[in-house]
């Protein structure tokens, strides 16, 4: 059965195998616009609008029936008459023949009907449909008014069937390895809030509140500047569930794995494994940028790895695998004080001083408890929450008071800077409150 395909440069693909592609820009402008209206008489009017704009050429009519007589001996399947000519314009008759777009409809409606209850089947419908993907939709395509209208609307589809994947990995429990495919998505679609809001769940399951606390900011930014704005009520809910770390915000119990896919070109032209049988590759740094359609794999393989945070004196030596005096660099305190407590570190900002981050969130809409007396989602500060690793490994033992000081020094500037970032956002959720 032949099948037009318009999620990317149009083509056709025979009952063969083969693949058709019509020779210039303005016959794949004909045939997708046709095919987007298949059974429906289109006016010559409206097809040379859609060809030439405002400028059609003299002798438009003869020309588009030119382009036509192209597209009829272009078409497969002898004895099917693929393009009727009427009175007053042109009808594509698609008799069985499908289409990309509607397949993609099909499984990414279907994916999306599946996240509430089965996340890891929704998954595994959802990266199906978005293999169908070769590039953007009618790829040289857009010259008039209908293919421009639906190549938006298919772009807009395709971004959400984007942000159901991510919530159905983090449904499935995995938050490590899909945030730098969510950073690309939230910089190339800057005034979408989903993304900055799976975002900033999948870092803060990961261990990294503070850069979590640094995409709302982000986001903040970018729709004052953009849009004179302020962030709508989900992302705002979001931040105060994560201010005071709020139980929702946990991973779910452990989801069955959808079974692995094959490989698949994304919308750049590039292939890549999009199944969760992907082997793992090298750690990414968090600066790392990948195609967003390069996802490694939104899967349910396994719960996410757990948390490796230093909480208060059981952490001091052994969490950071040192030895020593000095080694004792337990984050404690009542309500999440950040003190480096222990001989040899007396860094410590004490909770309430100028700089410490012991901060007590206003009650939140979400209906959590106060961050008093909770420093972290496991019950203390992780040191990935301050900019990732804590730096002090040493097999051999501390190699000397120094390197120490200094990278203590770097530590509490980064719990000052973090205060700081925290109290910001704790007096613009209050200065709400009180306006709302």
């Amino acid at each position: 059965m032949s099948e037009f395909r318009l999620l990317g440069p149009v083509t056709v693909c025979d009952t063969a195998g083969g693949v058709i592609a019509p020779s210039g820009p303005k016959q794949r402008a004909l045939l997708a616009t046709l095919v987007l209206h298949a059974g429906q008489l289109l006016s010559v009017d409206r097809l040379v609008e859609e060809l030439w704009g405002s400028a059609p050429p003299a002798n438009a009519s003869n020309a588009l029936q030119a382009h036509v007589a192209r597209l009829r001996r272009l078409l497969p399947a002898p004895g099917h008459e693929w393009i009727s000519t009427l009175p007053t314009g042109y009808l594509l008759a698609p008799g069985r023949a499908s289409t990309d777009v509607a397949r993609f409809t099909r499984l990414s409606g279907q994916g999306r009907a599946a996240l509430p209850h089965d996340p890891g089947q929704a998954a595994q419908l959802l990266q199906r449909a978005l293999s169908l993907w070769r590039g953007p939709a009618l790829q040289d395509s857009r010259h008039g008014p209908l293919c421009t209208a639906e190549a938006d609307r298919l772009e807009e589809q395709r971004l959400t069937a984007l942000e159901a994947l991510y919530e159905a990995s983090l449904q499935c429990g995995r938050s490590t390895g899909i945030t730098a495919g969510l950073e690309r998505l939230s910089a190339d679609h800057p005034l979408r809030e989903r993304f900055y809001d799976l975002l900033m769940l999948a870092l803060y399951r990961g261990g990294r509140q503070a850069e979590a606390l640094g995409v709302y900011e982000r986001a903040r930014r970018h729709l004052i500047t953009t849009l004179g704005i302020e962030p709508g009520p989900a992302l705002r809910a979001r931040l105060e569930a994560i201010l005071n770390h709020c139980p929702t915000l946990t991973p779910p119990p452990h989801q069955t794995p959808p079974p692995s896919l094959h490989q698949h070109p994304s919308p750049t032209g590039r292939s890549h494994p999009s199944g969760p049988g992907r082997p793992p590759g090298p750690a990414r740094s968090r600066g790392d940028r990948t195609d967003p359609m390069a996802l490694p794999a939104p899967a349910c393989a396994a719960d996410p790895p757990a948390l490796s945070p230093l909480t208060g004196p059981a952490a001091s030596a052994t969490s950071a695998g040192m030895t020593g005096p000095v080694a004792s660099a337990g984050l404690t305190g009542p309500g999440a004080s950040a003190g480096l407590m222990g001989p040899g570190a007396s860094v410590g900002v004490p909770a309430g001083s100028p700089g410490g981050a012991g901060l007590v969130a206003p009650a939140a809409g979400a209906g959590c408890s106060d961050l008093t007396g909770s420093a972290g989602p496991t019950g203390s500060v992780d040191l990935t929450d301050l900019g990732g690793s804590a730096g002090f490994a040493d097999p051999a033992g501390v190699a000397g008071s120094a390197d120490l000081a200094g990278e203590l020094a770097h530590l509490r500037a980064r719990i000052e800077e973090l205060a700081r970032d925290q109290q910001d956002l704790l007096r613009r959720i209050q200065r709400d409150q009180a306006v709302h």
